[in-house]
């Protein structure tokens, strides 16, 4: 193909045909970087195609992260509002006096303990190597920034540095003293319930383990809405992205 257009070139120049010579030249190099242009356009898309397969792919590994994230948070909500209906029958039963029945074994047993949130990042620690840019979309990619920079480092924060201190610094001691665990979270019996109803001490402990308990309840809802959100939102991007 080259040699046919530069005997093309040849047989102009030869025939003195210069005006016809420069428009043919022209036209060459119109071809040239058109051809360059198009290989460029084409090179661009397989980039194109081939990031956003990449997406896809981390997309929904993220979008199990946060699917185990959400069911570990309900079971976490769960059993934390149970913990707190136990700390309050409790409470409530020595603010009355009320009589001790084996029905008290169990709210006695299930007072103390709290949880640690242990979120799936490998989708986040992947997305960080590769760059954030990776997800299409600033909204989400805003949101997901926003949940594992900011709302897991605060609950995470706030379990261990709050939670904890109460759990135990606080209440565990009062349960030692107190209480003879028979199974943990399922029995638990006061050494002596007459002198424990009399024990101001125990009772504002419990009411501050109430406190604390309803705030984490309160804070797991609210990262799990969080959660629940932006599983709907990454879901949404991956079948736009499939498009």
């Amino acid at each position: 193909m080259i040699k046919f257009f530069r005997k093309i070139r040849q047989q102009l120049l030869s025939e003195n045909k210069f005006s016809k010579y420069l428009v043919y030249a022209i036209g060459e190099i119109v071809l040239v970087v058109l051809g360059i242009l198009i290989a460029l356009n084409i090179n661009n898309r397989n980039e194109v195609s081939k990031l956003k397969q990449k997406e896809l792919v981390l997309l929904a590994e993220m979008k199990q992260n946060l699917k185990q994230d959400l069911n570990t948070l309900d079971g976490i909500i769960r059993a934390d509002k149970e913990r707190i209906r136990s700390n309050e029958i409790v409470k409530l039963s020595l603010e009355t006096k009320t009589a001790f029945n084996d029905s008290l074994k169990y709210h006695f047993g299930n007072t103390f303990g709290n949880w640690e949130l242990t979120e799936n990042t490998a989708a986040w620690e992947n997305l960080k190597s590769i760059g954030l840019d990776l997800i299409s979309n600033d909204s989400l990619r805003s949101s997901l920034s926003h949940l594992y920079s900011t709302r897991y480092p605060y609950l995470e924060n706030t379990e261990r540095n709050a939670d904890d201190r109460i759990q135990w610094d606080r209440l565990y001691p009062q349960i030692l003293k107190h209480i003879n665990i028979d199974k943990m979270w399922v029995s638990g019996t006061p050494n002596n319930y007459e002198e424990l109803m009399q024990d101001r001490e125990f009772l504002e402990v419990i009411k501050m383990n109430i406190f604390m308990r309803k705030f984490m309840h309160s804070l797991y809802n609210d990262i799990r809405n969080d959660v629940s959100i932006l599983i709907e939102h990454v879901d949404s991007h991956i079948q736009y992205l499939k498009k």
